[in-house]
């Protein structure tokens, strides 16, 4: 795994607090974010590992369909233990979940939604939204 120094590290905070923030504005409920003061999220159980993403949350529709959000960081989005997530959280779908995924709004000079386009489709998955901040 990627190892985020300081300011990345922070980075990755913002970018949780902002989703998490974002949801429960959004009138979402069950909002679970791996941050201080916040209810931490599920652990994920998979077949090769399990992972626990940054935010869950559930859409106040008739389903109450649960939505997965991992946040990356530039140094993270290709890294293996990323992959791993991704392609565990991007399973969210058999179950009518949904899974988003929040980035820097520039990675390695490129857009983020393209980084992160690009590596779902290296990955075989579907993401159901890319964030970036404004």
């Amino acid at each position: 795994m990627a190892q985020r120094g300081v300011s990345e590290s922070q980075e990755h905070a913002n970018l949780i607090q902002m989703m998490a923030s974002y949801f429960q504005s959004q009138g979402f409920t069950d909002v679970r974010a791996d941050l201080p003061g916040y209810t931490q999220p599920e652990t994920i159980r998979g077949t090769k590992e399990d992972h626990r993403p940054d935010v869950t949350c559930r859409r106040n529709d008739t389903g109450r369909t649960m939505i997965i959000l991992e946040a990356e960081t530039a140094s993270t989005v290709f890294d293996a233990h990323t992959s791993s997530q991704w392609t565990l959280f991007a399973a969210a779908r058999q179950w009518s979940g949904q899974f988003y995924v929040v980035v820097p709004k520039v990675v390695s000079g490129r857009s983020g939604h393209d980084v992160a386009k690009e590596r779902a489709r290296q990955l075989g998955i579907a993401l159901d939204q890319t964030w970036t901040p404004s």
